[in-house]
């Protein structure tokens, strides 16, 4: 693990241990208040709930893995390396690739199966069905290329020459994640904006989807510097730092922004005998709640309404 070296010049690696570390946290709190209102106000786990538990422990994972590949060289000089060093850091950073498209996948797929069960339409459902078939296809190539990077029997020797072009595959994969983030995007604001509702309340449920726009911009970054580590790879351990930097974003603002609507409402739906909010309430799927559920229920077969 990172032993709290010093930020330096030629030593920025502790940057990425420590930002993966905040990012934990931030998971933790987030999909803690976002499993309390299923477990505790709702009195029940959802379905979706599993697919964000295993990105949770895939995230975890992953920021282990960022962190004992920072002592043995990320944002160091290779030639200040050992060869020992050399090889932890490889296995390191390979299997915190993998965790990153685990954990990518997983929260993609917590917000399709959300959508999926909140909309009675079917036009609704082929849209997201057709979203999760593509993402689907996407996952398989790409959970395959992470986890055979390189010839085998060493596939985690990603510093090595056999191993397929690392830049042009995170590349693409942070390009075709940024079209899936924009139809995650799109889908809500579709399936909310025709409901029998005032705008406000149509925005404020929208809004609390659009922030995977964060998610977006990360996926940006990583896409750049990825793009960049073609013209920097002289010296592949301290320049890839950066590069780190943005997949930590990525994985982590994932799961963080799934679990905003439910913390929103919660927020929203709170009181106490000092401060009252508002007369905003937490949805139940299963009952009718005013104000802003998440629910689209049918009426009359002529339109829909939130519920």
């Amino acid at each position: 693990m990172d032993k709290r070296e010093a930020i330096t010049a030629s030593n920025l690696g502790p940057v990425v241990s420590l930002l993966a570390w905040i990012m934990v946290a931030s998971v933790l709190i987030a999909v803690g208040i976002k499993f309390t209102l299923s477990s505790v106000i709702l009195r029940r786990w959802i379905t979706e709930d599993i697919a964000l538990a295993l990105a949770t422990v895939f995230s975890i994972g992953f920021s282990v893995s960022i962190s004992l590949a920072v002592p043995n060289g990320i944002g160091r000089h290779q030639t200040t390396l050992s060869s020992d060093q050399l090889k932890s850091l490889q296995k390191a950073v390979y299997s915190a690739s993998i965790l990153l498209v685990l954990v990518s996948s997983c929260a993609q797929a917590s917000i399709l199966i959300f959508l999926y069960e909140i909309t009675p339409r079917l036009s609704h459902q082929r849209l997201i069905y057709s979203v999760a078939g593509f993402t689907a296809l996407f996952f398989i190539p790409s959970f395959f290329v992470a986890v055979f990077p390189c010839r085998p029997p060493d596939v985690w020797e990603v510093l090595g020459s056999q191993c397929i072009d690392q830049s042009f595959f995170w590349r693409t994969f942070a390009g075709v994640n940024l079209v899936i983030e924009s139809a995650l995007i799109l889908l809500p604001a579709f399936m909310v904006w025709p409901m029998t509702m005032d705008r406000r309340r149509k925005s404020i449920v929208i809004t609390g989807f659009a922030a995977r726009l964060a998610v977006m911009g990360a996926f940006a970054a990583q896409f750049y510097e990825a793009q960049s580590l073609e013209t920097q790879l002289l010296d592949k351990t301290f320049d890839t730092w950066r590069y780190h930097v943005t997949t930590v974003f990525v994985q982590g603002l994932s799961i963080i922004t799934v679990c905003i609507p439910y913390i929103r409402n919660l927020l929203l739906g709170m009181e106490s005998g000092m401060i009252q909010t508002g007369h905003f309430r937490l949805p139940d799927r299963h009952g009718l709640e005013p104000e802003i559920p998440l629910r689209l229920n049918s009426l009359n077969n002529t339109g829909a309404k939130i519920a």
